[in-house]
């Protein structure tokens, strides 16, 4: 037998007054949700599709069942489980506003994917790479972020393909590099001396840093090169590569390559600067 096809409030048709038909437009409607009932009721995490429920009415995440078949982990004992379909549906039409409203985010996003949002999304509060620096920057580029708290570092502008010197002073901890492109523009590029790990010497270490983030594509279509190098009286230690890009640190950065300089190659005077050249293209 056919099911009867159940009349929406809202949505039924009404005659308008050239003789056509319409449907009500559905709207959204806002609610006030206490967080505990989207809440798995085994683990206490966000609730995830597939969602199962036991006759006794536990519902149970998609990772707690998966980890205990189909039996309930919370009741212990082998109840009967199945789809929480009505729950799955409400989930679905549920949105929700991003964690960091307060930092200026607007999004409203779907409650099953508030996470990876969150995990990504632009106004969260991001790592700084120079040493000491406690800020946590929110909505900004990692270069905004230098360029307007970081004054003690230095900003230096070269041509392409130029050895240029790059004279650290002591205790500089990083050097803002402009590299000027043919057609105008620059590419910016961020010079790192690191001693915190290295007591002994210092680690150097470069990457590009991206203008804009919705300039990202545009951006990796041009492949970029550097070359750093520091003579001392032992010899030239040099490192070449193409740089990462980075436009925001969503977690405390670690350099897949960098060039160690013991202070012992350095002159007699080591903590009066650091010579380094750099080549960019």
């Amino acid at each position: 037998m056919a099911r009867e096809k159940r009349s929406v409030p809202g949505a039924a048709a009404i005659k308008l007054e050239d003789g056509e038909t319409a449907a009500h437009e559905k709207r959204a409607v806002s609610v006030t949700v206490y967080p505990g009932a989207l809440e798995c009721d085994v683990c206490y995490g966000t609730l995830t599709p597939p969602l199962f429920q036991c006759v006794r009415g536990h519902l149970t995440c998609s990772t707690c069942t998966g980890e205990n078949g189909y039996e309930c982990a919370w009741c212990h004992e082998q109840e009967t489980t199945f789809r929480c379909r009505v729950m799955e549906h409400l989930l679905a039409g549920l949105n929700v506003p991003c964690e960091f409203k307060h930092k200026g985010c607007a999004a409203m996003v779907p409650y099953g994917d508030k996470k990876s949002h969150e995990s990504s999304c632009f106004y969260a509060p991001c790592y700084c790479p120079i040493r000491g620096c406690a800020a946590r920057y929110s909505g900004v580029t990692l270069l905004g972020h230098l360029e307007n708290n970081h004054p003690e570092i230095g900003r230096t502008h070269v041509k392409p393909a130029v050895v240029s010197s790059l004279m650290m002073c002591d205790g500089e901890p990083a050097r803002l590099v402009y590299l000027n492109l043919d057609g105008g523009g620059a590419a910016v590029f961020l010079l790192v001396v690191d001693r915190s790990q290295m007591p002994a010497g210092r680690t150097l270490w470069v990457v590009r840093l991206k203008l804009e983030l919705v300039k990202e594509e545009q951006e990796q279509q041009k492949e970029f090169r550097y070359k750093i190098m520091v003579a001392g009286k032992a010899g030239i230690l040099s490192l070449s590569g193409e740089p990462e890009a980075i436009g925001r640190l969503t977690a405390p950065y670690k350099a897949s390559s960098f060039l160690f300089v013991p202070d012992v190659m350095l002159d007699d005077h080591p903590d009066q600067g650091l010579p380094v050249l750099a080549e960019l293209s």
